[in-house]
């Protein structure tokens, strides 16, 4: 019997033998691959480190975007006892401040792992990372700064949670912002403490290279500011601004109002963040007047004193009525530029060839994306000659018919002064890595020669007689000379021209005689003043007077510049309201034409009232009257000393007093 029991014991335990010795070779032997990857990820386990992400700095080393080292700090549940999460919210409790329960209740009520603090900045990271609690780890959570908040935002972009760069620079340059991640192999024990860490398998994360900017910080303030305070002043729905060098398309500012926070660009919406100065196209009215100008001297079909005939102000050409605000019978080449006549470059537009025509203006970069180093660029609309109808060439004469980007007509504004050469323009100067070794150098990319130098100088004289004796007056300066054009246009709405809302703009360059700096502003839809001599145009000013006034090295001579205002040619702006030398009537869906008063006094006996009109209006009538005149101030006519109605005299001399202090309606056009 208890030989029996004997043998029952040794038959179970060689049966137990045998199925360990069965198991053992299951495990050691068939399943050998698949427990020995089990035992790895068991001790050993890769820790993936994020690469710091690279600066972004201004021409003169500003830091305008960097990356802060924050961390954030979890507990894995699995590994928590009572004395565990006591220890824990206490540590944490003293050095966030908050109550001790509030950590045990994150602790006791999560599954796995649990986030107790994220993204904590380094100084107070410090005070726990050295505290060592089986179960509490942290992991670097990395944040974008962007130390000037909503400046030059259209431009650095922003980045998404993961760090990747979504809109602007970030995006562009992602790949080289980036750097390249590290990664640790962490030996554990037996309970997932770390032991050791493999250094043969390990790499360190490798930051990412630094971006310098082309864009002056300087600049871009000023600019902005001034783009806010014109947004207020003439109540616009947005407005765009753009500086470059326009020897070589080098950008030293861009700014889109309004604006918004990149480092909390959630909650701004997409309209905000749009760079409206590469994405939206815009017909740009009388601004295009100075390229089709230049494709006429380019081919010398135009000189400058030739004398055209324009018609009074109002010119029926083919199916379309066009107009001018101010009414001359006869402007030379020069005078149509500066006085933005439509009728003028309407009859001068039909000199040029439809070939020559678009060829000349693809040359300029029109219907073809600049190549910025920046996402999202528009392309404009340019009409191939097979698509041109019988008004096209007309209306391209004045700025209709074509659609540009702010960025794109700049960048050709910068080939029209510059000798004729168009360049790319570009936002990035250089890159270097994280040591700060240079790695590229951006050099200036000059596309082609679009017109001869000859006429780039004549363009550059024209567009000074714009500012000093046409509608850009508002843009003029008493030490120095600008060159420059206001333009205002029409917005389309629902395929009718609108009677209210238009864009305005003025380009100009200074100083006139060696251009250093070429601005554009844009305004969408101002309510007040309207149109682009009397909006953009003070504008441009404005921004260009505090930036010579912070760079000393911009303008290193000034002479003040004697002007005799009681010169005709002084032409003087018209601020009624009225007034528009930028656009035209064209019949249009919904849109009926307003027929505007002629000057058409060839046959009038009395004395006509020239009260508020300028100085070459007035003349224009008394000219058509036979009466001779006498000038006297500056401005629009306040006083004249034959009265309206009397009995016209022609041995009788006109006395005209002019002055500046005339109130218009409930709007301040000053």
């Amino acid at each position: 019997m208890n030989n029996s029991r004997v043998l029952s014991v040794i038959l179970v335990v060689f049966l137990i033998i045998g199925f360990l010795l069965q198991r053992l070779y299951q495990v050691q032997i068939v399943n050998h691959d698949y427990y020995t990857l089990v035992a790895d990820r068991q001790q050993n386990k890769y820790r993936l480190i994020k690469a710091e992400r690279g600066i972004i700095k201004d021409a003169n080393g500003e830091v305008m975007s960097f990356t802060k080292d924050n961390v954030s700090f979890y507990v894995d549940t699995r590994m928590m006892n009572e004395k565990k999460i006591d220890k824990i919210s206490s540590l944490f409790s003293k050095v966030f401040h908050k109550d001790k329960n509030y950590y045990k209740k994150l602790i006791l009520n999560g599954d796995n792992n649990v986030c107790l603090e994220k993204k904590v900045t380094m100084d107070l990271a410090l005070r726990i990372k050295d505290t060592t609690i089986d179960g509490l780890f942290y992991q670097d959570d990395y944040t974008r700064v962007y130390p000037y908040g909503s400046l030059a935002s259209h431009l650095l972009g922003f980045v998404n949670n993961e760090m990747e760069g979504v809109a602007g620079i970030e995006k562009t340059y992602n790949d080289k912002l980036a750097g390249v991640d590290g990664k640790y192999l962490i030996e554990r024990d037996v309970v997932g403490r770390p032991v050791s860490v493999n250094d043969n398998v390990s790499r360190p994360p490798v930051p990412g290279d630094n971006i310098i900017l082309t864009i002056k910080r300087n600049y871009q303030k000023i600019l902005e500011e001034e783009l806010i305070n014109g947004l207020k002043k003439y109540d616009a729905k947005s407005a765009v601004g753009i500086i470059m060098n326009p020897n070589n398309s080098e950008i030293y500012a861009l700014a889109n109002v309004p604006t918004y926070d990149p480092a909390n660009y959630n909650l701004f919406d997409a309209d905000s963040r749009r760079n409206r100065a590469l994405t939206d196209t815009y017909e740009p009215g009388s601004t295009f007047k100075s390229f089709i100008m230049s494709i006429l001297f380019n081919n010398n079909l135009v000189k400058e004193d030739e004398i055209i005939n324009t018609e009074n102000g109002e010119y029926q050409y083919k199916s379309v009525k066009i107009k001018d605000t101010h009414k001359f019978s006869k402007l030379t080449v020069k005078e149509i530029l500066e006085q933005s006549s439509n009728i003028g470059m309407t009859k001068l537009s039909e000199r040029i060839n439809d070939e020559l025509l678009y060829k000349s203006l693809r040359d300029f970069g029109f219907g073809n994306p600049t190549g910025i180093d920046l996402p999202g660029e528009a392309s404009g609309l340019l009409k191939k000659p097979d698509q041109f109808s019988g008004l096209t060439k007309a209306f391209l004469s004045f700025g209709y018919e074509i659609s540009v980007t702010p960025l794109q007509l700049i960048t050709a504004y910068s080939a029209l002064i510059n000798g004729g050469f168009l360049f790319q323009p570009y936002l990035v100067k250089s890159i270097t890595d994280y040591k700060g070794n240079l790695i590229y150098e951006n050099r200036p990319v000059k596309v082609r020669q679009v017109i001869s130098e000859n006429t780039s100088e004549e363009m550059r004289k024209l567009l000074i007689g714009v500012v000093e004796e046409g509608t850009g007056r508002e843009a003029r300066f008493d030490d120095f000379l600008v060159g420059g054009k206001t333009g205002t246009s029409q917005k389309l709405i629902n395929n009718s021209y609108s009677n209210n809302q238009y864009n305005s703009s003025f380009v100009g360059f200074l100083p006139a005689e060696n251009p250093q700096l070429i601005c554009l502003i844009l305004y969408n839809s101002p309510a007040v003043g309207k149109y682009g001599g009397l909006v953009a145009a003070p504008v441009f000013k404005n921004v260009m007077q505090r930036i010579i006034e912070s760079d000393v090295n911009l303008l290193r001579e000034k002479k003040k510049i004697i002007r005799d205002e009681n010169l005709i040619n002084n032409f003087i702006t018209s601020k009624q309201l009225k007034s528009n030398t930028d656009f035209f009537d064209v019949p249009v869906k919904n849109k009926s034409l307003k027929k505007n008063d002629s000057f058409n006094f060839a046959n009038r006996t009395t004395m006509p009232s020239l009260l508020n009109k300028s100085i070459r209006d007035a003349i224009s009538v008394m000219s058509e009257l036979g009466i001779r005149y006498k000038i006297l101030g500056s401005g629009k006519v306040i006083s004249q000393s034959i009265i309206p109605g009397t009995a016209i005299n022609k041995d009788s001399i006109c006395v005209l007093q002019c002055g500046t202090n005339i109130k218009f309606s409930s709007i301040n056009l000053n």
